[in-house]
């Protein structure tokens, strides 16, 4: 069951790049949106890299406190991943650094949580 979730885990993560590096895949003419647009654009796949991460990472399934906290950094950590590719692919942006910053913090207080849980 272990192995299943961590190979899910890997195809999830490698998902989500592709759609975060091309989201034209999914999304008909893309090229029509400003920089800042297209980066918004790619932190939604964000998401689903978040969920590959938890997916390979977690291991104590049971605890809901444990299983919450661990699934929000997971997310948080996607969602950072999504927005420095859309930060490298599509240029920077100042309101874009000002939520990559808040999601580092967010995502750092997340597993601040989870570890705190982990460590009782």
């Amino acid at each position: 069951m272990n192995i299943l979730l961590k190979i899910s885990g890997i195809v999830i993560i490698i998902v989500g790049m592709l759609l975060t590096m091309r989201p034209d895949l999914i999304v008909p003419s893309a090229s029509h949106y400003s920089g800042y647009e297209m980066i918004e654009k790619r932190v939604g796949w964000g998401f689903v890299i978040g969920v590959g991460i938890f997916l390979i990472v977690f291991q104590q399934w049971g605890q809901w406190g444990m299983t919450i906290w661990a699934f929000l950094a997971a997310l948080s950590c996607g969602i950072v991943i999504a927005r420095l590719t859309g930060l490298l692919l599509d240029g920077f942006f100042m309101k874009q650094l000002i939520w990559l910053v808040i999601e580092i913090v967010v995502g750092a207080i997340f597993t601040l949580l989870y570890s705190r849980l982990t460590s009782r």
